[in-house]
């Protein structure tokens, strides 16, 4: 039976050690390939993500420069409707550690009510139970199948891996 692959220089088909490592070879450069363009894609989301976060640092600076300019702004109102100097910035410095304060409470609040996440917790439980015990995951008595029949655990027979989904692009 010819595959289409064979050594047609010599007049033959190819051998079976010829073809896996034809095939080793094209798997090889598949990786490769999948892996320079993994890079590639990086790289560039790397530099949108730094020039991101240097516009975040920028915006920051300046809103703390906002914030002192309207702390400076409230302490002299407060001096202007009639408090001492020393007071209205004194009453503005409590103001903004209450307000500090509230902020603090709500974020610690927020964070008591995280979960970790279980899905993903239950679904790598799964996984290792499966390979350390393959005759239990597959049922007592039988052969042990071959990982690409494995059953698919509760978690994920909604076709839902548990994991962020790949897009895939289009090849060009």
């Amino acid at each position: 039976m010819a595959f289409g692959n064979g050594d047609r220089r010599a007049g033959r088909d190819a051998s079976l050690g010829e073809l896996v490592a034809t095939a080793t070879r094209d798997m090889s450069l598949l990786v490769r390939q999948e892996i320079d363009l993994a890079k590639a894609e990086m790289s560039r989301q790397a530099t949108a993500a730094a020039l991101s976060v240097g516009l975040i640092g920028a915006a920051a600076g300046l809103g703390l420069g906002a914030l002192i300019a309207l702390t400076i702004f409230f302490g002299e109102l407060l001096t202007w409707a009639g408090l001492e100097r020393f007071w209205s910035y004194l009453v503005t410095a409590v103001l903004l550690l209450v307000i500090a304060g509230l902020l603090v409470g709500v974020a610690v609040l927020r964070l008591r009510k995280l979960q970790p996440p279980a899905r993903t917790i239950s679904s790598v439980r799964e996984d290792v139970a499966m390979l350390r015990h393959p005759a239990a995951a597959a049922g007592r008595g039988g052969p042990t199948p071959a990982p690409a029949v494995a059953s698919i655990p509760p978690s994920r027979a909604n076709g839902h891996s548990g994991r962020p989904a790949r897009h895939e692009h289009p090849q060009s």
